[in-house]
């Protein structure tokens, strides 16, 4: 009796260590995506992917995979559109940048070059704008006080230029926050940029695919749009998508 109840015994843990080894080694939807597109099963891949991103939350690297995958299923505008939204996520992506570098000239995608302080600003500070600002003023208030209070000049003076920059940088990035809001990308290989929402209609330009657009209105399947020189027209709605998912 007693060895029967310690081959029960032996089997259950037999049967729950293979079961918890088997919950434990299960992979993710990203792991999966990784793993089919290693395999160049890209259409399971992005499949796999879109599920991380509804399960596991938006991530950086998710959508710089999702790129790689819209790049080897031969539509470099839908990459672009990942690696922008990669970016979106983390500024400083650098396997993104360079992507998206790469992209652009091979396509001749038409973008307007980005401001430094644009460029040097860190992912932490994303959606933190006006706290920035806001933290520039209080420095700003403190160097007032130290300058009245405690005759500190030099500390004053100090705080004072950090709080000046943290005032411009916060407001320069909640501006940059605002507009990236309404960027979009053309995904069609060409795209004719009008003076009015009528195929008949001037055209203005021609826009290669991955070419950023800010969208400023919509009229009856058109959407008014400024160009990356500043030159404002329409463009049929299909054509683009908005950057922002």
């Amino acid at each position: 009796m007693k060895a029967l109840f310690l081959r029960i015994t032996a089997l259950l843990l037999c049967a729950g260590a293979f079961f918890l080894g088997g919950v434990s080694v299960q992979a993710t939807p990203f792991e999966e995506g990784n793993a089919l597109f290693k395999d160049g099963k890209f259409q399971e891949a992005e499949a796999a992917y879109n599920r991380s991103l509804a399960q596991e939350g938006d991530s950086p690297a998710t959508r710089y995979n999702l790129g790689k995958v819209q790049e080897a299923l031969a539509d470099p505008a839908r990459a672009m559109l990942e690696w922008e939204r990669a970016l979106r996520l983390s500024p400083g992506h650098t396997a993104a940048k360079k992507a998206l570098k790469t992209s652009r000239e091979t396509m001749g995608s038409k973008v307007q070059a980005e401001a430094w302080w644009n460029e040097m600003q860190p992912a932490f500070s994303l959606r933190r704008e006006p706290w920035i600002a806001a933290g520039g003023a209080w420095l700003l208030v403190a160097a007032l006080i130290l300058a009245r209070a405690t005759k500190r000049h030099t500390l004053a003076a100090l705080f004072a230029l950090l709080g000046a920059a943290f005032i411009l940088l916060g407001g320069a990035w909640m501006a940059h926050a605002r507009s990236e809001g309404d960027a979009a990308l053309v995904l069609d290989r060409s795209v004719v940029f009008r003076a009015a929402p009528a195929n008949p209609a001037r055209a203005l330009d021609s826009l290669p695919a991955g070419s950023r657009l800010r969208i400023l209105d919509s009229s009856g399947g058109w959407l008014r749009a400024q160009a990356a020189d500043r030159q404002i027209g329409w463009v049929p709605s299909a054509s683009v998508e908005r950057i922002s998912p």
